[in-house]
């Protein structure tokens, strides 16, 4: 996939022109560095060239390091490709601290030079360690004049191409302006729909000045932001309106993407193709834009063909508008045949790759016609390595731009991660308030895998669902309470943890009522006494195996004492 390119501006300056859209590193609480090194690589190959750091952020030694392995790796050619902003902080805002505070940053970077240099703040501290937040008795008011004079010197050295302030007021930059040689080219301040700064950008227009905006979403789940742009009936209107409803989450692969919500075309007992063609092509009319499916479930068909209508009839522009996944049957899992069934149901799609394909369970069993439950004489142990390598030859051949699991234990993925070249971008497991799956989001987070949720109401109406979520007593409360559905407050809940989250109805009611998830939120106290719900399984997946097999792992979930009540309960 060819990497985006970001418009630019030129600055007065007269150095190189700074991209428009900027890759943020500052994270309080803080993130590990890892992650961060991680992200920064997968924004380079997505076509992200400016990225923002700062000391006070603690990311500075992160981004170097990605910045190196992008060069090492061919993702870059050379440093100039990018455009790096970092920020002096208050404790060093002293004439005689700039120059070293700078020359530090620069060995974190391991950069010779930065393409802009900002004062964070305009306010001194008395040198210390950094805290946040700062003891106010250890402010200071700031020698603007010594501070500029010494950063105007960073610039004359060449150790950085531009320089600038942060949250810098019209008076403060009037008071800047009275005495500067080489006036800021950038000022960089909070600005979104709900603080839209116009006076000071009107200020800024007129001298010259780049107007370079942090936290336009409000700064949520940040020490110092505020929910309030997210909630904004306005904006959720306009977004509505414009088919932009849905929150998107980026994958570790580094592809496109992934929307938070995905329609879901499981349905057993199976229903007409055509029933499954006219409900994909009303969601995709109501905003859905995710879509899973698998072989087993015998709707790529229906998908294929809703696609290209959509296409023809102009709902979408294009098939890259969507995103869609679908999964590789047991059947399937051997490492020889996993590339023909991605063919097969890209055949079946009639599309030329997938967004992301999944190991449908991780079981293989002996070659044959699919059939639902699997006999069990034909359960065969999984080759995991060969299967894994398989798919990632499907992701190195263009065929699927990211490649994932279903169904795995954190044993399970543990074993896959201790050989896996690309690690799985996905785990696709049951999720619901019932079934919360703490342990393997904790590992999933901790590993840079998403969690995407399957069975959110615990799959009612289906032969492999139970009732018990629907029924929960507590969950009937927070609907009522709320005057949502309770399909909603599990969904809800679902997106409220970061899971994506795959919802399934073809009755065109609730495929809208299943959208309208987005624009509240739960209290701290409901998501209290959901987490305290009993947990019940609901999918068992006792299909998948045999008492006679060399690993039980139904016994290790506590759901079965022996092989003889695992026979008892897999022939209900």
């Amino acid at each position: 996939m060819a990497a985006i390119r970001i418009p630019e501006v030129s600055l007065s300056s007269g150095s190189k022109p700074m991209p428009l859209i900027a890759f943020g590193t500052a994270s309080l609480p803080l993130v590990p560095s890892e992650s961060t090194r991680k992200a920064i690589l997968h924004a380079i190959r997505l076509g992200y060239r400016h990225f923002d750091t700062a000391f006070v952020y603690g990311s500075e030694e992160s981004l170097g390091e990605a910045v190196v392995e992008a060069l090492e790796s061919g993702l870059i050619q050379s440093r100039d490709e990018l455009f790096i902003t970092s920020k002096l902080w208050c404790r060093d805002a002293h004439g005689d601290r700039v120059l070293p505070a700078l020359q530090k940053t620069l060995g974190k970077l391991q950069m010779e030079y930065l393409d802009l240099y900002l004062i964070h703040w305009p306010v001194s501290a008395k040198p210390a360690e950094p805290a946040l937040p700062l003891p106010t008795e250890e402010l200071l008011p700031m020698d603007m004049r010594s501070v500029w004079e010494a950063m105007e010197e960073c610039q004359r050295l060449g150790l950085t191409r531009s320089i600038g302030v942060c949250n810098f007021s019209c008076k403060k930059m009037d008071a800047l302006l009275s005495t500067a040689r080489i006036p800021p080219a950038v000022n960089q301040v909070e600005v979104n729909p709900l603080w839209q700064q116009k006076k000071t950008r009107e200020f800024c227009l007129e001298k010259g000045i780049q107007v370079c905006g942090y936290s336009p979403l409000g700064g949520r789940g940040t020490l110092w932001g505020q929910d309030w742009v997210m909630e904004c009936d306005v904006l959720q209107q306009i977004a509505r309106a414009k088919g932009k409803t849905l929150a998107q989450v980026s994958l570790s692969s580094g592809s496109k993407p992934m929307p938070l919500i995905a329609f879901g075309t499981a349905s057993l007992p199976l229903v007409p193709s055509e029933s499954t063609r006219k409900a994909i092509l009303h969601a995709i009319r109501l905003g859905y834009r995710h879509f899973d499916t698998a072989f087993v479930y015998g709707s790529e068909e229906s998908l294929g063909e809703a696609v290209v209508e959509a296409l023809e009839s102009g709902l979408i522009q294009s098939r890259d508008e969507l995103f869609i996944t679908s999964k590789l049957w047991c059947r399937d899992a051997h490492g020889d045949r996993v590339l023909p069934a991605l063919q097969k149901t890209l055949g079946k799609l009639q599309m030329e790759y997938l967004d992301l394909y999944l190991i449908h369970w991780p079981v293989s069993t002996k070659p044959a016609e699919p059939a639902l439950p699997l006999p069990t004489e034909e359960l065969l142990p999984m080759d995991m390595r060969s299967v894994w390598e398989a798919m990632e030859e499907c992701q190195r051949l263009g065929l699927t731009r990211s490649i994932g699991v279903c169904n795995f234990s954190c044993k399970k993925m543990d074993a896959l991660l201790s050989t896996a070249r690309i690690p799985p971008a996905v785990n696709q497991v049951e999720v619901n308030p019932l079934w919360q799956q703490k342990k393997t989001r904790e590992f999933c987070l901790e590993k840079g895998i998403q969690v995407c949720g399957y069975s959110p109401l615990g799959a009612r109406g289906t032969f492999w669902g139970q009732d018990w979520v629907m029924e929960c007593d507590v969950l009937q409360q927070i609907a009522q309470a709320k005057g949502k559905t309770l399909a909603q407050v599990c969904l809800r809940w679902v997106h409220e943890q970061g899971d994506c989250v795959i919802v399934k109805s073809f009755n065109e009611k609730r495929m809208k009522e299943n959208l309208d998830i987005l624009d509240w939120k739960l209290s701290e106290e409901e998501k209290d006494r959901i987490s305290q719900i009993p947990q019940r399984r609901g999918c068992l997946g006792l299909e998948f195996v045999s008492a006679h097999g060399p690993t039980n792992p139904l016994k290790s979930y506590g759901m079965v004492r022996s092989d003889a009540d695992l026979v008892q309960r897999r022939h209900r």
